[in-house]
């Protein structure tokens, strides 16, 4: 029965994400629609025992998401245009992080109970949350850019951020990953070895990245290998090498693959025919299969009233978040006013990597008493905001004048 539900997976994925692309919607809300219809604690399709042997699946995909990300980071780019941009990114999601943080300790604590009072528990459940704030989804502006030939300062302060964003977000994740372990952990750590803990994970990550990284460039040119599907070989094991072997290690497997596609991106001599082969031949089929995947591991059961109230409040409060981290950092780096009133709005929508990572907090033992409830708030902001994200891009870049009449 297992090839059966893939086999699901697959043409029910396809076939939403087909009629959200006719009702001008990103295709992620076809994907998500497609994995709660097949969600077992829904309608009962697909049985609850086929989740439990996606987990490598989904790992793999989540290898590919986070290497994608790496490789979008050109040094030459980063030399022109990225310290502006980086600091505009950072303002607008520490700022976000920053306030669903306080914000959502302040609510678990003393308006909502949730947690009876474990501060260790709330710290740890508000922390990964905050994380999970910081990133944007530009899929939804991009479909509004293209769309509209969209074109100006406010349509680069977009883009320039939103690049930005999930490699901050990663560094936030991990941090807060880290911490929150040793808070709801059976491990007692002191300060000193959760700061060690945390910098062990990382660091070694990313020198496991550029290691691997380097022997995969090498290689490359010492098999002398021109065909794509060779290239696809090779490139298909490192990845599922990299990120298996960090997990080996104790490492942090995200900041690891993100590293192997920055050295590829910068440093291997096919970097245009890989970018082809991610970009047009992998990454629809990668995305179907991990968004269809983290909406049926959503569990429905045990769930109340209070969880609309939290999807509400996260969404208003990341709002206001990512307005004043915009509104800050705009005026501090001197940029032009359209910028000023208007940026912001295109990076309010959500939705991509927040969504494996909260699948990769449900996953942890320790985490037990609240990843139901955190997954629950981001499938809820991310579904909302695919809809209201196009809307309000839309308004901010006709406001703006960069709409192609």
């Amino acid at each position: 029965m297992d090839i059966l539900y893939f086999g699901l997976i697959l043409l029910l994925g396809y076939a939403l994400s087909f009629i959200a692309t006719k009702l001008s919607l990103p295709k992620i809300m076809g994907y998500l629609v497609a994995g709660l219809i097949l969600n077992p604690n829904l309608f009962g399709i697909i049985s609850e025992d086929f989740n439990s042997i996606t987990e490598p699946i989904t790992s793999f995909c989540l290898a590919f998401i986070t290497f994608e990300i790496g490789f979008s980071f050109s040094i030459s780019e980063l030399k022109a245009t990225g310290r502006k941009f980086f600091r505009l990114a950072f303002f607008e999601s520490f700022t976000a992080f920053l306030f669903i943080f306080v914000g959502f300790f302040t609510i678990s604590y003393f308006l909502l109970p949730i947690f009876n009072y474990n501060i260790p528990v709330i710290f740890a459940f508000s922390l990964l949350l905050a994380s999970l704030a910081a990133p944007t989804d530009p899929s939804a502006t991009l479909a509004v850019i293209h769309e509209y030939k969209a074109k100006g300062p406010v349509t680069n302060s977009i883009l320039g951020a939103a690049a930005f964003d999930d490699i901050i977000t990663l560094i936030l994740f991990s941090f807060s990953l880290s911490i929150s372990r040793s808070l709801v952990g059976s491990a007692d750590l002191s300060v000193l070895e959760t700061i060690y803990h945390i910098l062990y994970q990382i660091i070694g990550a990313i020198l496991l990245g550029l290691l691997l990284g380097f022997i995969y460039n090498k290689s490359q040119d010492l098999f002398k290998i021109e065909d794509k599907k060779s290239l696809i070989i090779l490139f298909l094991g490192f990845l599922s090498f990299t990120f298996g072997l960090s997990i080996f290690l104790s490492f942090d497997e995200l900041f690891s693959t993100l590293t192997l596609g920055f050295m590829i991106r910068n440093f291997n001599k096919k970097q245009e025919q890989i970018l082809e082969i991610t970009e047009n031949n992998m990454e629809d089929i990668f995305f179907l299969i991990f968004f269809v995947l983290s909406a049926m591991h959503f569990n429905f059961v045990g769930l109340n009233i209070h969880l609309l109230y939290l999807i509400s409040a996260f969404i208003l409060i990341r709002s206001l978040g990512k307005y004043l981290g915009m509104f800050s950092g705009t005026h501090l780096l001197k940029m032009p006013t359209m910028v000023k009133k208007y940026a912001f709005a295109g990076l309010i929508p959500q939705g991509g990597i927040v969504l494996g990572l909260a699948l990769l907090i449900a996953k942890e033992p320790g985490f037990d008493i609240f990843a139901n409830l955190l997954t629950g708030i981001v499938m809820g902001s991310t579904i909302l905001h695919e809809f209201i994200g196009p809307i309000i891009a839309r308004k901010a870049l006709s406001k703006a004048g960069e709409l192609e009449k």
